[in-house]
């Protein structure tokens, strides 16, 4: 199973920050999962919440901010100042470091609640100008933004991520739409669903899988990948299992 760090390696370090993504691959993950959005003045930036009040010490809408505006806020979440200074990363800034990196990015397009106009073609454009069409891949809520990734990039792996209540029939939803991947929640996830999914050749991984207990059930099913706040104790457990 492959092991993606969620939003870097957010169980230790500040979220989606260049430290979080950094010690991540530090820790042995085969992916970095992270979340785009877009500034007041069309700036790529890597957040998760549509708000900034969570993970920093702002308040106020990520849209209706600049992106010199944004970098003043220091992301902190549950860590305080343990980190010092860990400002938002724009989606270039990250690139410009990952493309020199044996890692995968999961980029989850961030158009569930509000949908920014182009994001798609914005980070479209950004990949293929430092050259990572075979080192991403797209995850999203919204699955018509995926749809639009198909258009513009067809041979980009695709995402479908759901919530707790998921999808009936999913392996027959992913396939239809040519999407390649299905990312379900843990708690809401059987061996049915599993099943479903491999006998129409998708791809699953699941998100977020912290303990051992659901690791050894996923690894059991056969999924292909793990989300996760821990990617190092994902890896070497996974790596224990190895020759059993």
């Amino acid at each position: 199973m492959k092991v993606i760090a969620h939003r870097g390696f957010c169980g230790e370090y500040p979220e989606n920050t260049m430290l979080s993504f950094k010690k991540a691959v530090e820790d042995g993950c085969d992916e970095l999962e992270l979340d785009v959005q877009l500034t007041k003045d069309n700036v790529l930036v890597i957040i998760h919440d549509e708000t900034i009040d969570r993970v920093t010490d702002g308040t106020g809408n990520v849209r209706d901010y600049t992106f010199e505006e944004l970098r003043k806020f220091n992301v902190r979440a549950t860590f305080g100042d343990k980190y010092g200074f860990n400002p938002i990363p724009s989606f270039e800034e990250y690139v410009s470091w990952v493309k020199d990196q044996n890692v995968t990015t999961n980029i989850e397009l961030k158009t569930g609640k509000y949908y920014y106009e182009n994001l798609e073609e914005e980070v479209v454009d950004m990949i293929k100008a430092y050259g990572l069409e075979g080192k991403v891949m797209f995850s999203s809520f919204n699955h018509l933004s995926l749809i639009r990734c198909k258009e513009l990039v067809p041979n980009i792996e695709c995402g479908v991520l759901v919530l707790k209540s998921g999808i009936g029939n999913p392996g027959y939803y992913v396939s239809k739409y040519n999407f390649e991947c299905y990312h379900p929640d843990m708690e809401g996830l059987t061996e049915e669903i599993v099943d479903n999914c491999k006998a129409h050749g998708v791809k699953l991984n699941v998100w977020t899988v912290n303990g051992e207990a659901d690791l050894r059930k996923l690894y059991d099913w056969g999924c292909d990948g793990i989300i996760t706040n821990y990617p190092g104790f994902c890896k070497a457990w996974l790596k224990s299992q190895e020759g059993k």
